[in-house]
């Protein structure tokens, strides 16, 4: 591991860490446990439920890995197939939130959704950061 501090890379994790702490806080409450609340069939509620479970275990390791590897260094080839995979997977996350916004007809979605930019952001910023580690 280098000694360099990967400025893309820590922007990437930062930004993942707030994804992270705003899907557990936010959209916890926005979302969640209105979904929760909410009166619709048994077998769908579970379903979402795992969903929103397995999406925050997802949100997890992210923000971790970025951060070390933009402090620590992500010098070894390993690393930068585990960065490419990372940034890969938020610019996909962005993409499918953004194509399913602008398709919603949810007046301001844009802007109200936004969360397909920060998505975008932290697949920008890790691809980004690829070439300097």
């Amino acid at each position: 591991m280098g000694g360099n501090i990967n400025t893309y890379l820590v922007i990437s994790g930062l930004i993942a860490a707030f994804v992270l702490v705003g899907h557990s806080t936010i959209g916890r409450k926005q979302f969640f446990l209105p979904m929760v609340e909410a009166t619709f069939d048994p077998r769908a509620k579970r379903i979402m439920e795992f969903v929103w479970h397995m999406s925050t275990a997802s949100l997890v390791f992210p923000p971790l890995v970025l951060l070390y590897a933009g402090f620590a260094g992500a010098d070894g080839q390993a690393w930068k197939y585990l960065i490419a995979y990372l940034a890969v997977q938020y610019a996909a996350w962005g993409a499918a939130h953004l194509l399913i916004v602008t398709t919603s007809g949810l007046p301001g979605a844009m802007y109200k959704l936004f969360q397909w930019a920060l998505f975008l952001a932290v697949g920008g910023f890790a691809w980004a950061g690829i070439g300097l580690a």
